[in-house]
């Protein structure tokens, strides 16, 4: 008779036992636990479960959908209701002060102290705009010139830490 590696023999005991099975004298086999299943119901349970699990039958929990658009539509709501707070605000902000300026004694009609009022307040906004996104740029360029795209590793690209 020709013997057979260990590392085959051994792989061929794992795969054909399983957690509390032995095969010893004075153990239990699998007829031996089939037996004792018929007459126990715990037991064939036991048994049950075990053969599922080694069967490799495992089912995973679906995804809960309804819950997960629940919480976007939640989430979407408030972003809507906030955003819509933000214009309101801009909005009021822009009547108090152009109504205002429209009260101010001067020698010209209100109506051309509204129109004025809101025109200014036009341009100083959109300088304003136009002067942050240039310091955004010159920030963007500062980064780059010190750190530039041929002396970045691998490493520079992804950080993650380790744990």
């Amino acid at each position: 008779m020709v013997s057979r590696p260990i590392w085959q023999r051994m792989l061929e005991w794992v795969q054909t036992s399983t957690p509390g099975d032995t095969e010893s004298a004075g153990g239990k086999t699998e007829e031996a636990s089939e037996e004792q299943a018929s007459k126990d119901p715990a037991q064939a349970q036991s048994l049950i479960a075990r053969e599922h699990a080694r069967s490799g039958h495992l089912r995973l929990p679906e995804p809960d959908w309804t819950n997960k658009l629940r919480i976007l539509f939640l989430a979407g709501a408030a972003f809507l209701i906030a955003l819509a707070a933000l214009v309101a605000g801009i909005v009021a902000g822009v009547v108090f002060v152009v109504h205002n300026a429209a009260r101010l004694k001067l020698p010209w009609p209100p109506a051309g102290t509204s129109t004025l009022t809101l025109a200014v307040a036009s341009l100083l906004g959109a300088t304003a705009w136009r002067v942050g996104q240039a310091i955004l740029r010159r920030r963007a360029v500062r980064a780059t010139a010190q750190n530039p795209p041929e002396s970045r590793t691998e490493d520079d690209q992804n950080p993650v830490a380790a744990p």
